[in-house]
């Protein structure tokens, strides 16, 4: 079960389809993506949960012709550098509005607070989300209970939202979450210092760090947070 953290709140207006009359069967969900794999995986996932149908768009055109014909319920789409916020006015243009839910990718440096000001329900990072957190954070902002964020470093999300984490890995900055993971291919420290361009005494405060946040003392007990990580 996830971690749900609720932080203060501003007042969000009810949608349409949260109508408790509407079947929870016929949700429809569209991800938007420009990655095949994406689109896949949270089809896959969200069509395990309650939405019947779940439609791949690879760009913001395909997405909008499809919600012209289907009228979704939700739209995961890519926020991206300079083009998100456009975006995500072109879906909340769409009658009735689905909810809106930006999906950050791996590597970019878009925080959580750039996506909620924008005007969306949810914020998702995929590279610190997992499909528990991903399912609970599309739940909590089609009830109306949002703003909500996952997968974000506690510095990119702001005051104003529901955070929503299942991971003892999500206190981690985006170099100690390097470090986990190349702990976990079983790399010694000077082996990690070369592959990062570190020098092994940074190494050693990355790894002291590690221990201090997960509350792990062994190289053995990172190690099997690091391969619980990578399994996930």
């Amino acid at each position: 079960m996830s971690l749900v953290v609720s932080r203060p709140t501003q007042t969000r207006r009810s949608f349409a389809f949260t109508s408790p009359s509407r079947p929870r069967q016929l949700l429809h969900a569209i991800v938007a993506h420009p990655v095949a794999v994406i689109r896949a995986g949270l089809g896959v996932l969200l069509s395990d949960e309650a939405f019947g149908q779940v439609t791949g768009a690879p760009s913001t055109f395909d997405a909008l012709r499809i919600a012209g014909i289907h009228h979704p319920d939700v739209v995961l789409f890519d926020f991206s550098a300079g083009g998100g916020p456009a975006v995500g006015r072109l879906f909340a243009g769409l009658w009735p509005r689905p909810v809106l839910v930006g999906l950050v990718g791996p590597g970019s440096t878009i925080g959580a607070r750039e996506c909620l000001d924008a005007g969306l329900d949810a914020a998702i990072a995929l590279e610190g989300a997992t499909g528990e957190s991903i399912l609970d954070a599309v739940r909590v902002a089609m009830d109306g209970r949002g703003p909500v964020v996952s997968g974000f470093r506690p510095d990119q999300i702001g005051d104003q939202a529901v955070v929503i984490d299942d991971h003892q890995t999500s206190v981690l900055t985006r170099r100690e979450r390097e470090m986990l993971h190349l702990i976990g291919e079983g790399l010694s420290n000077r082996e990690i210092a070369e592959v990062l361009g570190l020098s092994v005494k940074t190494v050693e405060a990355h790894r002291g760090n590690l221990s201090r946040k997960l509350n792990i003392r062994t190289r053995s007990g990172l190690m099997r947070v690091a391969m619980g990580t990578l399994v996930s």
